[in-house]
């Protein structure tokens, strides 16, 4: 049977990734900056080394994204990004925010797992911060007319 906190364990996980995903792909083809594009990297293999302390195979059989309420259309101010920061910050803000909810949630499972979760998530807020700091010093050649 499905349990609800595999649910919640598996969609959080792939939005970490999925999240942290995009901005190793700004840092690495935008700003090709390969320095930081590893430790986006670094910091999305640490996710999946957490996931086994969770039990990984257990996560991805209750996934049942054809009923998942939240696959539906979102709102079409979900659907706009401005430029490159923009596109960065809804990412990595994402990532934080399923990366907090993995850390409380997974307190149910393994304590480990939480504190790796809280660790990555402070790691996450450091790369929000050098990918914005990289894409901002580039100033008008990332805004709406480089894309």
């Amino acid at each position: 049977m499905t349990q609800p906190i595999d649910r919640i364990l598996d969609a959080n996980l792939n939005r970490a990734r999925e999240g942290l995903r995009v901005g190793e792909e700004i840092a690495r083809l935008v700003l090709e900056d390969a320095t930081l594009q590893a430790a986006f990297k670094a910091v999305r293999h640490g996710i999946t080394a957490a996931e086994k302390r969770l039990g990984g195979a257990a996560l991805l059989q209750s996934r049942s994204a054809d009923r998942d309420p939240g696959s539906r259309p979102q709102p079409r101010l979900e659907n706009r990004r401005t430029d490159w920061p923009d596109l960065a910050q809804a990412n990595l803000r994402r990532a934080e925010e399923a990366l907090r909810v993995l850390e409380e949630v997974a307190k149910l499972r393994s304590t480990e797992a939480s504190a790796k979760f809280k660790a990555t998530r402070f790691k996450a807020y450091v790369l929000e911060q050098r990918l914005a700091v990289g894409l901002l010093a580039g100033g008008k050649r990332w805004k709406r007319a480089n894309r």
